[in-house]
């Protein structure tokens, strides 16, 4: 695993293998738990042309509603 970019209390970003990256992102408010999702080709696409500041939003997007995400989560 590689980690590629980390906020302390907000999210780390690591690609696992060539290719496969994985965003675990730190929710919740008085309990607190990670939620790990595998990004999706279209992700890594946006991410590939972005960099970390695409990664920054989702993060955001996956912190405030976790339900579009249920299937990516790993």
């Amino acid at each position: 695993m590689k980690e590629i970019a980390k906020e302390a209390w907000n999210y780390t970003f690591s690609e696992q293998a060539p290719g496969d990256y994985m965003l675990s992102v730190v929710c919740g408010g008085v309990g607190m738990y990670e939620f790990v999702i595998r990004l999706t080709p279209a992700q890594i696409a946006d991410y590939e042309r972005e960099g970390i500041p695409y990664i920054k939003r989702l993060a955001e997007q996956v912190r405030h509603d976790q339900a579009p995400f249920a299937a990516q989560k790993v």
